[in-house]
């Protein structure tokens, strides 16, 4: 995956930049609230359809304005590709790849992977589940993309089961579903779980290389426990009289989470210092685009937001060894307020572009121009 160029209308207080980009490294510097984020914000919503720095749409668009729009040229696996987003205060979205309409939201996440590090991103083990199952589902989907036709069959399935269960329907009638559910869940599951299996010894190592002394590790909860080992087509049936109590199923791929565990049996999230857990999500996030790079599709943007924000002086330094060593084909962003820590990374680079951002308004410079 690769942005050559993107254009900006009416997105928060930018300027409509157009801007044309580095294939490897690309430093967005200038002040607090100048608008780097928002630049970064883009690029996450061409391949997301939304925001990462908030769920309100209207928040992005700009005061003045009714709507923002996003038009860039990208390549995706080798092939040249025109796409556009808008999206209107009252949430309506218009998508075009290519001059044609497009409907679903996951042919952007298709089109354009985007990984992402930023301080909203930090909480992850602090959040209920679904931010953490939201993230195991980003990267299972971009290694095998039939978990998503898995996912909304079971979904669906899991809908016509609650409604039943509502209605009070007897057992009978809700077991005929049952069967069908229990072999999307476990085809689901295995995908999480394979996923899993490649991420984690990439996880323990950056861990190790952050964190040092701990013994950190995943752990995937399907969404059911299965004690008695009977499998989930007994769940259901000894959870049934519950279930129609709650008007819900209790046992479900949708109550997943993806666990972060030191050793073996503690919720890292309850003995890691707030620090800590900052460089915990940063050693999963930068596995997990390990993993695609080595097993998915393509390799996606990877957007760095705020460095000096979050992390130390040592651990930013360990952060741009890693990004030195990045393959040839991986297109970065990074944001800061200061450039003098970036200057070792950004000498390991032929390829780099620079832009300063102030009041929104964003221009390219040299990197002689930058006095690194």
């Amino acid at each position: 995956m690769l942005v050559n160029q993107l254009s900006i209308h009416n997105l928060r207080n930018l300027d409509n930049p157009s801007l044309s980009f580095s294939s490897h490294l690309n430093i967005i510097y200038g002040p607090n609230a100048a608008g780097k984020s928002s630049l970064l914000e883009a690029l996450y919503i061409l391949g997301n359809g939304r925001s990462f720095r908030t769920t309100k749409h209207n928040k992005v668009i700009n005061d003045e304005y009714n709507d923002f729009t996003i038009f860039a040229k990208l390549e995706s696996s080798g092939i040249r590709h025109q796409l556009g987003f808008s999206r209107q205060r009252n949430g309506e979205t218009a998508i075009k790849l290519n001059s044609e309409p497009v409907k679903r939201l996951s042919t952007l996440a298709k089109l354009s992977p985007v990984q992402i590090l930023s301080p909203e991103q930090y909480d992850l083990l602090v959040k209920g589940p679904s931010s953490r199952r939201k993230q195991l589902d980003w990267g299972v989907f971009h290694v095998e993309h039939s978990v998503l036709s898995l996912w909304q069959k079971c979904h669906k399935i899991l809908l016509q089961r609650n409604q039943l269960l509502k209605r009070q329907s007897p057992y009978k009638d809700i077991s005929i579903w049952d069967k069908q559910l229990v072999t999307l869940s476990e085809q689901v599951t295995q995908l999480r779980q394979a996923y899993c299996d490649k991420i984690t010894p990439l996880f323990r190592q950056y861990c190790q290389d952050f964190l040092g002394q701990y013994d950190l590790s995943l752990q995937l909860y399907p969404g059911w426990s299965d004690r008695k080992d009977i499998g989930l087509q007994q769940i259901y049936s000894e959870q049934f009289e519950k279930d129609k109590q709650l008007g819900y199923t209790q046992s479900s791929i949708h109550k997943a989470d993806l666990k972060f565990v030191l050793d073996q049996t503690k919720r890292a999230g309850d003995y890691l210092s707030r620090g800590q857990q900052k460089l915990l999500i940063t050693a999963f996030k930068l596995a997990q685009l390990k993993v695609m790079q080595e097993y998915g599709r393509q390799t996606p943007l990877f957007l760095l937001d705020d460095i000096g924000a979050e992390l130390d002086a040592h651990h930013q330094q360990q952060l741009l060894n890693v990004l030195a060593n990045q393959p040839p084909n991986q297109q970065t962003f990074i944001t800061c307020v200061h450039l003098e820590p970036l200057k070792p990374l950004i000498e390991q680079y032929d390829d780099v572009k620079m832009f300063h951002v102030e009041h929104g308004h964003i221009k390219e410079v040299s990197v002689d121009a930058a006095a690194l």
